[in-house]
């Protein structure tokens, strides 16, 4: 804010003071409402657009928006230049039905910011900044434009997967400090000037400031974006991977020791020894003669009419199957299997999903019962590759946020984006080890009749075992010893012929070691099922991003306890499978340490709690009116006083100091003059005369060194006289100085210095 008081003294007009806080003149200098005419910087605000609408582009977003945006935005410029002094109230209401009508026809695409896929949202303000344009007039308007082209940055920042995206914000950034130094440049040849950043160094240091300050606004506009911190994931990463068996405290079994039990069996059947129904039920006496019954085959015989969804061995044709963001990284779950139909796929057996998926997805922004706030965590996954409607999830999903159609169907095709919300999976043996199995379904227990050898083959390795994970851990760390199949044609497809492959005659494939564990842990009375997903990928420390390509699919089993779920088991030796100190060694991630952050979610937080807040004040208020009420009432009075005090009585102070701000003055001639008259108070000083005071003008001060008898003679006198008028004209008369008021100034002051050593 500006004050400016001035008074009449001998019929010349003198200023007293001019402020300005430091504050006002860079809201002054920003928001100014003065006409912007610079076509330079008009130029490089359009380019900043042009460049967050082409980066849009080149990260793999749809051309539609951005590429028709940027004639519009060009277009906009020209309108703007052209209506500077025109009035035209109709590009008013132009904007406000273009982003009304905006913001109605992708009322459906903004809503997929609350799935993960804030694409959108950038392209929603691309149309509005274009829209507007038209209306920046103003050097506001245009920074304006650079706040709507750092948040598009921002918002393409999260589908930037590589490397690359660091050369588009480089350029971005290098266009806005361009652009500010060029609004320097055009500022200082209009006559304006910066106070204590005219060099070169202080200008390059401004604007450099300044345009970081843009950066931040957009950042920071990005990052209160409310979400649940339960479900925000953080750039650094744990590993949540399948028990493989190395935790079994059970003796091992070699395949060789394997093969002969396996052949006695054989010989123990040809002599008419038959297997004991309850053998393997005996340990599960809660569910009895129901698992016995399954384990034989009885209610899947070979010819049974098994109906599902088989599992098939294809796996998407692209070089990406997608991209995911996790604070946890674990295999990607695609689908489950329960039933094994033995005799399909020539006899190599074939897995058919038959039981409902048990996943109950609720919405992502629901509290769910079936896990703890720390004990959830968030993915966002952006689909590469067409997956039909296979749905990636992470071990036990919560809760979903998918794109669906008007019918409530999925949606999910290359370029889709969702989020998940999912269980950490219980990873402590002590806790498992405390934990027990339990019978949920026939589907899960069901061992074909055909594979009767596996029985006698899991009883000698489970034998001894304490609980339900040593079994499931033992049978895990006997397969391990097995060979992987790498020349199968896909991890998906049986390459073997089951009971070679569990006595360790022939390799098998990711499928089979999985089918393997699956029935072994049946056999041993554990419910089982088979799952099939993609391995955590290849992490990129910059994006914060998994690409999950083709070469990752894989298969393992999973285990169901009482209480901590379906726990993974992945016994095979697929020789590139990821361990727990590969994933955990990776640095924290670049960008997702900046998009993984949002301070918006203590901020809703608190706007969630304020009306409750205010509600239990005002409730308060009334039950304890009597006894605070007048408590209140002196406290608003003191407060009041004060503010009196401070703001109106202090000003009306007789005597108060007024501080004049001298180097606010304009030009070098009025610095040269008053820098003359300051020599002289120096060497006035040095002399045994004080300083001039802050609030003393410079006649009055000349005037008591006049009279202090400090000076030598009458024209020493008559020359400080002389500064004193000087310097007064200099600081506070608005118009021009004599073209030789600055020399003669110099020369007299230094007179003085000649005449009083």
């Amino acid at each position: 804010m500006t004050t400016v008081q001035a008074f009449h003294k001998n019929g010349d007009s003198v200023a007293l003071r001019h402020y300005e806080s430091t504050l006002g003149k860079l809201y002054r200098k920003a928001f100014n409402d003065r006409p912007e005419k610079s076509i330079r910087v008009r130029v490089l605000v359009a380019s900043a657009t042009v460049w967050a609408s082409l980066s849009l582009f080149l990260i793999g977003v749809s051309p539609v928006v951005p590429l028709m945006t940027i004639p519009a935005v060009i277009l906009g410029h020209v309108v703007a230049v052209r209506a500077i002094r025109t009035r035209m109230p109709w590009i008013s209401m132009l904007i406000a039905g273009t982003i009304v009508t905006a913001g109605v026809t992708m009322r459906f695409e903004l809503v997929e910011a609350l799935q993960g896929n804030r694409i959108p949202v950038a392209n929603f303000l691309l149309i509005a900044g274009a829209a507007s344009v038209f209306d920046a007039r103003t050097r506001a308007g245009l920074y304006t434009q650079l706040v709507f082209s750092g948040l598009i940055m921002f918002f393409g920042a999260e589908k930037a997967f590589g490397t690359e995206f660091a050369g588009l914000l480089g350029g971005y950034m290098a266009i806005v400090v361009i652009l500010l130094a060029t609004a320097q440049y055009v500022d200082l040849t209009a006559g304006a000037s910066v106070k204590g950043l005219n060099s070169r160094f202080g200008t390059v240091t401004y604007w450099t400031g300044a345009a970081v300050a843009v950066v931040l606004v957009s950042f920071f506009s990005f990052m209160i974006l409310p979400w649940d911190t339960t479900q925000t994931p953080q750039a650094a990463r744990m590993a949540f991977l399948p028990v493989n068996g190395q935790d079994s405290p059970l003796p091992p079994i070699d395949p060789q020791t394997a093969h002969n039990l396996v052949d006695e069996q054989a010989r123990m059947r040809d002599g008419q020894v038959q297997i004991d129904p309850d053998l393997f039920a005996s340990g599960n006496d809660r569910n009895g003669p129901t698992i016995a019954r399954d384990l034989m085959g009885g209610s899947a015989g070979a010819d049974a009419d098994i109906r599902g969804i088989p599992l098939m061995g294809e796996i998407g044709g692209g070089d990406r199957i997608a991209y995911v963001r996790s604070v946890v990284a674990s295999y990607w779950r695609g689908r489950v299997y329960d039933t094994f139909d033995a005799g399909a796929n020539d006899g190599l057996g074939l897995w058919y999903s038959t039981a409902d998926d048990d996943r109950r997805l609720g919405s992502l922004f629901s509290r769910s019962a079936d896990g703890t706030e720390s004990g959830r965590y968030l993915q966002t996954y952006f689909i590469q590759d067409d997956l039909g409607n296979t749905l990636l999830t992470g071990y036990e999903p919560l809760a979903i946020a998918v794109p669906r159609d008007n019918r409530g169907r999925l949606i999910l095709s290359p370029g889709s984006t969702y989020q998940v919300v999912s269980k950490r999976p219980e990873t402590d043996p002590d806790i498992l080890r405390r934990d027990r199995t339990e019978w949920i379904g026939k589907e899960y227990g069901v061992i074909p009749p055909s594979f009767v050898e596996l029985h006698h083959l899991t009883s000698a390795l489970v034998d001894g075992a304490e609980n339900d994970f040593d079994k499931a851990s033992a049978i895990a760390s006997y397969l391990q010893k097995l060979k992987y199949d790498d020349r199968s044609e896909s991890p998906l497809e049986s390459s073997t012929d089951l009971r070679r492959f569990v006595i360790g005659e022939l390799p098998g494939s990711a499928i089979d070691f999985a089918t393997a564990m699956t029935l072994m842990a049946r056999a041993a009375g554990l419910q089982s099922r088979v799952a099939t997903g993609y391995l955590p990928g290849e992490y990129n420390t910059y994006s914060g991003a998994s690409k999950i390509t083709p070469q990752d699919v894989h298969a393992w089993s999973e285990i169901y306890f009482s209480h901590a779920g379906w726990i993974p088991f992945d016994a095979s030796t697929r020789p590139d499978l990821p361990t727990p100190a590969d994933i955990e060694q990776a640095p924290p991630s670049g960008l997702s340490s900046l998009l993984d952050q949002r301070f918006g979610d203590s901020l809703a937080a608190a706007a969630g709690r304020t009306p409750a807040a205010v509600l239990k004040g005002f409730e308060f208020a009334v039950k304890n009116g009597i006894s605070w009420g007048f408590f209140a009432l002196i406290a608003v009075i003191l407060g009041a006083t004060l503010v009196w005090y401070l703001v109106y009585f202090n000003k009306r102070t007789v005597g108060r100091t007024i501080r004049f701000d001298y180097a606010a003055v304009n030009g070098d001639d009025r610095r040269a003059v008053i820098k003359a008259f300051r020599s002289v108070e120096k060497l006035l000083a040095r002399h045994g005369f004080r300083r001039r005071m802050e609030n003393e003008s410079f006649r009055e001060f000349a005037y008591a060194a006049q009279h202090s008898g400090v000076l030598a003679n009458e024209q020493g006198a008559s020359d400080l006289m002389w500064l004193a008028d000087a310097a007064s004209r200099a600081a506070f008369s608005a118009t021009e100085l004599a073209p030789d008021e600055a020399t003669n100034a110099n020369g007299r002051s230094d007179d003085l210095q000649s005449v009083m050593g």
